[in-house]
């Protein structure tokens, strides 16, 4: 995404609720990238040393999905913390290095018959490899869960008593998947990026391998019937 000075629409709207979030007024939540909008993106970008060119870039982008503000629940300007409150914490630093890891591989196309550098850093043969992706940036970040299969996760977090179901998705969360809705054996899982609300609605962010034979961001409503649940990797 690349939102710039002169930009209209949703995405728009979206950076400006980020940046009332974070406690930056960016003028009225209008979708229109005026000079209101443009001075809030720099002092935003000052605050975390990015560079202060007034653009909504990859770089910048990434920071706002990740600052632990909550678009839902803004904090008032001039403050300086994240808000509380029971979406979207503050990642711990294990999560945002597997987090960090995740993004890193956004765009990763597997070979012929499912061939993926997760499977094989796991020792693992050519396989469906969502699951490897799971486990592959979770070891990278010192978490322990290691499968081959979406249910398998659920399973190992359950065993670890941190399975959630289907409530309260964070950031970092593992997030399975039945595709016919019908909650029973995971399909698929990911991990959750980033959970936000957009007119008054909860949906998660994720980043998921193996999701049309590569690594790439997917957006759901947290409360969408295809989801069967939450875990968090400790």
């Amino acid at each position: 995404m690349l939102v710039r000075r002169g930009s209209n629409g949703a995405d728009v709207t979206r950076v400006q609720r980020e940046l009332k979030a974070a406690g930056i007024n960016p003028g009225p939540i209008d979708g229109a990238f005026g000079p209101k909008t443009l001075a809030a993106v720099k002092a935003y970008q000052a605050k975390y040393r990015l560079a202060q060119d007034g653009i909504v870039g990859p770089k910048t982008w990434q920071k706002m999905m990740t600052d632990g503000f909550d678009p839902a629940r803004p904090s008032k300007p001039g403050s300086s913390g994240p808000v509380s409150g029971p979406t979207n914490a503050p990642a711990s630093s294990k999560v945002q290095k597997m987090l960090d890891e995740a993004r890193s591989h956004l765009g990763y196309h597997e070979g012929a018959g499912n061939r993926n550098k997760f499977s094989s850093a796991l020792g693992r043969p050519a396989e469906a490899w969502c699951a490897d992706f799971v486990s592959y940036v979770g070891k990278k970040a010192g978490f322990t869960v290691n499968t081959a299969s979406a249910q398998g996760v659920a399973n190992a977090l359950q065993a670890k008593g941190t399975w959630k179901g289907r409530s309260n998705p964070q950031p970092g969360d593992a997030v399975t998947f039945r595709w016919d809705g019908s909650h029973g054996w995971a399909d698929h899982v990911g991990i959750v990026e980033k959970v936000f609300q957009q007119n008054g609605k909860t949906y998660i962010q994720t980043i998921e391998g193996n999701s049309g034979d590569q690594v790439r961001r997917k957006t759901y409503p947290a409360d969408s019937s295809v989801i069967n649940g939450f875990g968090r990797m400790a």
